[in-house]
């Protein structure tokens, strides 16, 4: 090897092990231990536009610890609630769990634990969509099972999610998703709610949709967002408002 492959193979390699260490003590500061198999939370950081594959072809990327992690995080919500509430019935539990383990919730708490400083690849993050912080900390919950086993997650889920997030008397004033509130109301009152969202044409790269809310065909309002999902939600929050007199009667 010519000692200008040598240098930069050190100077790679160097760059690697600083990058390893600091995401091995950002791991120890939020775990509250130090993990096992270091493997299993790189795979819970990085994304799939990051085209990783193993030895064998498969992709890598934390798209199957997110499906592990969303399972846990909902049993542990249920399992709280449980115990917390034994007096409220199903239709209120099921309610709250929503809540608990809602996606604008997800993302809070992702954001505060500083997850998406560390996912692979590291730029163009902004194009991934505000949901993927959310995702990275199921994932993170997905590989804390497999690493530390069912009381290390149960650790982690309760003192960083349960314990300061899951306050039932706040969570029952707290409103997840508008478009539920106000498809609801339209159900219970027979009033007919129509969503009509698609494409606006936009001189920019950013996609972006519109969604237009009738109620009884008279259109009330309109939302934009980067997804269909949001664009949907914004104009709901809109229609909320405007209706909220009379949906808090019923």
């Amino acid at each position: 090897m010519s000692f200008l492959k040598k240098l930069l193979s050190y100077i790679v390699n160097r760059d690697d092990s600083k990058s390893s260490d600091s995401f091995l003590k950002f791991l120890k500061t939020i775990l509250g231990y130090t993990p096992q198999n270091i493997e299993v939370f790189k795979e819970a950081f990085t994304h799939r536009s990051a085209q990783k594959k193993d030895e064998n072809g498969n992709s890598i990327n934390f798209e199957r610890l997110e499906f592990l992690g969303d399972a846990l995080l909902g049993a542990s919500a249920a399992v709280h609630l449980y115990f917390k509430a034994p007096e409220q019935q199903e239709g209120y539990l099921t309610k709250m769990r929503s809540k608990i383990v809602s996606r604008k919730q997800l993302n809070a708490i992702s954001k505060q634990l500083g997850l998406l400083d560390f996912l692979e690849p590291l730029n163009n993050h902004n194009n991934l969509g505000e949901d993927v912080n959310g995702d990275m900390l199921e994932a993170l919950v997905g590989a804390i099972y497999v690493d530390g086993g069912i009381d290390a997650v149960q650790n982690f889920i309760q003192l960083k999610i349960i314990d300061p997030y899951a306050d039932l008397e706040r969570l029952e004033h707290t409103i997840t998703s508008y478009k539920s509130l106000v498809l609801e109301w339209s159900q219970k009152t027979r009033n007919t709610i129509r969503f009509n969202t698609f494409d606006e044409e936009s001189a920019e790269d950013l996609q972006v949709f519109v969604s237009v809310i009738r109620l009884n065909e008279k259109v009330i309002s309109k939302g934009r967002g980067t997804s269909k999902k949001k664009a949907e939600e914004n104009a709901a929050k809109r229609a909320y408002y405007s209706l909220q007199k009379k949906i808090e009667k019923v």
